[in-house]
């Protein structure tokens, strides 16, 4: 399968280079040149100038860009890829978007005879490497079928979680959670401060005791939830955290978005 890839960032780099070193045909469009700097010289890559250059070369395109705009503007915008994909190609959106925003764009793709999953990852960059990501999917099984083999090259762990959209709530819980961790570890360096506690010697315990989890280890890292404010995390999870907001409003569950809107207030504090 000759697969495109579209959106070369902290996540969308380490997949396309699994992508490539699992075998796949693969070819890739950035808006940036410098974006392509780490496939230089590779003579098994293509590198197309449009989007629409790409899609005429592929069978299934993955997009991983910042939001549904961003998407929006790959596909559908001057030389975008739907009127270029051959019908039946399978679009896969790993980009974190809201469900009304991913069925949005499935429905628009329709005509065009495409099949969009919504297909947003987590883990980070060193498991997308290894191939060890989490895909949470929605949209039609048998598009899902038809990409299973390209699918498992990043991940051993794909849910199908039912329609376009349901992924997408999936991986905002799944985010909404991972901030509130980041706040919560904040938390406890503050109370192990008014208690005394040497700071050092308890970032130290929260890495390595029975509460350590990746976020936390985001926000211990960086000393303070200040020290993250203007970083990637800073603008992806602002973004998640915000959707999620939306979506649950008052219902229950909500509480969670609370406690991660104090990581959203940290970021734009002075």
């Amino acid at each position: 399968m000759k697969v495109g890839f579209i959106g070369l960032g902290s996540m969308g780099l380490p997949m396309a280079q699994r992508i490539r070193a699992e075998g796949h045909g693969l070819a890739l469009y950035a808006r940036r040149q410098a974006s392509l700097e780490p496939f230089a010289g590779a003579d098994d890559v293509t590198f197309a100038a449009t989007p629409a250059e790409l899609g005429t070369a592929v069978d299934a395109v993955g997009i991983c860009v910042f939001d549904a705009a961003g998407v929006e503007e790959v596909l559908f915008g001057a030389d975008g890829l739907a009127g270029a994909l051959k019908p039946g190609s399978v679009v896969l959106v790993h980009s974190t978007l809201s469900p009304a925003q991913i069925r949005s764009i499935a429905e628009r793709a329709t005509p065009y005879g495409l099949r969009v999953l919504d297909a947003p990852v987590s883990g980070g960059s060193a498991r997308a490497l290894a191939g060890e990501l989490t895909i949470m999917v929605g949209g039609d099984a048998g598009a899902l079928a038809d990409v299973s083999g390209l699918l498992a090259t990043l991940s051993q762990h794909v849910v199908h979680l039912g329609g376009v959209g349901a992924g997408s709530y999936a991986k905002l819980v799944n985010n909404a959670l991972f901030t509130a961790q980041i706040v919560l570890a904040d938390d406890a360096m503050r109370a192990g401060e008014s208690l005394g506690v040497d700071p050092a010697a308890l970032a130290d315990i929260l890495t390595t005791g029975s509460s350590a989890c990746v976020a936390s280890g985001v926000r211990l890292r960086a000393g303070s939830l200040t020290g993250i404010a203007g970083t990637a995390a800073d603008a992806a999870l602002t973004k998640d955290v915000t959707l999620t907001a939306e979506l649950l409003g008052d219902a229950p569950g909500s509480e969670l978005v609370d406690v991660a809107r104090r990581f959203v207030a940290a970021m734009r504090r002075d």
